[in-house]
């Protein structure tokens, strides 16, 4: 078996690839509602590990449970910069961490990727969520409308931009915003233009994401 097959998790499990590629604002909305979410340590917060030929067949040391604390892309790094030579040189299936002063965790390969999926996205899947929320506030939508623009993907290119490999997620990042770029918004719709700038110009509060 490859590396990259090895390290791969199954397409069907959360915070995988397609994950993110598939759910849609209402998956988005649920995520948050069922708090499945799990929690990105701080940075430093792994202290020590080391690489093991254990090959882990526990459900934890796979899967990323609801809830759990997981290591920040930061504290990752260094393994991954070893992680595929160690395999096919010294037959390394898995990751041993020491989280805090106590904690000690076994990740399958493929584990990782998940918890670097999850760090990649935490921010866009913050950001996709306070979008629905202004949504719902702003009264600009009638309730059929909102469950439409609920069965958009979340990661869809947005139909009008000169950009087309914008996802939709990016439109919560332009909360925070009192302008908006030309080459980000192209969109000729008038009343799409009122209604934006009634949702940007609006926010009470940033996003304080760390």
């Amino acid at each position: 078996m490859s590396y990259a097959e090895y390290s791969t998790p199954h397409h069907q499990m959360r915070f995988s690839a397609e994950f993110f590629n598939t759910i849609t604002l209402a998956d988005v909305e649920g995520l948050f509602q069922n708090d499945v979410l799990p929690h990105v340590l701080p940075r430093d917060s792994v202290t020590k590990w080391n690489l093991d030929r254990t090959v882990p067949s526990a459900i934890a040391e796979i899967v990323v449970a609801a809830g759990e604390e997981i290591p920040c892309y930061h504290d990752l790094r260094p393994i991954f910069e070893i992680l595929e030579k160690a395999f096919y040189d010294e037959g390394m299936s898995s990751v041993c961490l020491q989280i805090g002063k106590q904690q000690i965790v076994r990740y399958h390969f493929s584990k990782l990727r998940l918890i670097v999926n999850y760090n990649n996205h935490e921010y866009n899947l913050l950001v996709a969520k306070r979008l629905l929320d202004r949504v719902h506030d702003s009264n600009l939508l009638s309730p059929n409308l909102i469950a439409e623009l609920k069965l958009n993907r979340f990661a869809e290119p947005l139909a009008g931009f000169k950009v087309t490999e914008t996802p939709l997620y990016t439109l919560g990042s332009l909360l925070d915003e009192r302008w908006v770029l030309e080459d980000v918004l192209s969109s000729p719709d008038h009343e799409f233009h009122n209604s934006w700038d009634y949702l940007v110009n609006t926010d009470s509060g940033g996003c304080d994401f760390t």
